[in-house]
């Protein structure tokens, strides 16, 4: 009678575990939006760690592998440059970029972010026009993942040619 019990037992334990198991991956568009610092290294405007606010929308193709079109805003102080010489500074960005992801467990990841996009160089008198530059990105993050549609994410993003350093926190949603 005890071996019956522990095969019942047994066989309701293995059709159980699945129900616990973690969903099965599902490929699908994603929408993200943070916010964060911009600090920038230009001659032309005070490092003063702007705001930055960011979106983007992309495709995760595996686990692994994704790519998204995203638009940041890297200034949003309107008295930036004021008492300054003539010159230009970052000050929105967008583009496109690739990411690579290494899942730790079920609900942590990391990420990294390799890109390229183009930078607007606003000029800070008004007699200047602004420039658009193309400026690679990089950047590397941690993610945490409630469940398979919503995440939350911490990243550092670096854009090269204008030298301006991100730290952004934000929400994803995969439809």
């Amino acid at each position: 009678m005890r071996s019956i019990l522990s095969a019942v037992a047994l066989s309701l334990t293995a059709t159980a575990v699945p129900s616990f198991a973690a969903p099965a991956f599902e490929p699908g568009v994603t929408m993200s939006v943070d916010l964060g610092r911009a600090s920038t290294s230009s001659d032309y405007a005070d490092d003063s760690n702007d705001v930055t606010l960011a979106g983007a929308l992309g495709y995760q193709y595996t686990q692994n592998f994704g790519f998204e079109v995203y638009t940041r805003g890297l200034s949003l102080n309107p008295l930036r440059g004021t008492f300054t010489s003539a010159g230009y500074y970052p000050d929105r960005t967008y583009g496109i970029a690739v990411l690579g992801t290494a899942h730790l467990d079920d609900h942590f990841r990391l990420f990294g972010r390799a890109g390229i996009g183009r930078t607007t160089m606003r000029g800070n008198r008004t007699n200047m026009e602004n420039r658009d530059e193309t400026d690679p990105i990089f950047g590397v993050g941690v993610g945490y993942a409630f469940n398979r549609r919503w995440s939350l994410n911490l990243e550092a993003s670096y854009l090269t040619k204008s030298e301006v350093s991100l730290i952004t926190f934000g929400a994803r949603y995969q439809f």
